[in-house]
């Protein structure tokens, strides 16, 4: 079972987030500010974090910052913005390890998390 950090800010997807993800420790943040800081209290194998969630920072501002703070920890996003650059920046950056659009197919987004744990697993032999 993974430890999971769900950033959105509209509670309803982060409770269907959580049904998708169920099996594993989902942990609800309702913006990059609060995700931040449960990073600071407690270890994450992974955060899936949508784009949009208001004027202090988009997801993958968030995204990016996990990838400097915390490499090892697996980062998605999940968003409804279909703008090509969003998706361009995600990918130049680096700062993700899947792309998904809303609304995603859950045994999609499962199967793409269980892959990159497992790949994460092996390679690093820990967690």
């Amino acid at each position: 079972m993974a430890t999971i950090l769900i950033c959105d800010d509209d509670p309803d997807i982060r409770a269907t987030m959580r049904r998708t993800l169920r099996g594993h420790e989902a942990i609800e943040a309702g913006s990059p500010k609060e995700a931040l800081a449960l990073f600071k209290e407690r270890e994450f194998d992974a955060l899936i974090s949508d784009f949009s969630m208001g004027a202090e920072a988009d997801g993958l501002d968030l995204l990016a910052h996990v990838k400097l703070m915390y490499p090892e920890t697996i980062r998605f996003l999940v968003t409804a913005n279909r703008d090509l650059d969003v998706a361009t920046r995600a990918v130049n950056e680096g700062s993700v390890h899947r792309y998904f659009l809303k609304p995603w197919d859950d045994s999609k987004l499962r199967s793409a998390l269980d892959i990159v744990l497992a790949s994460t697993k092996r390679s690093t032999g820990t967690r």
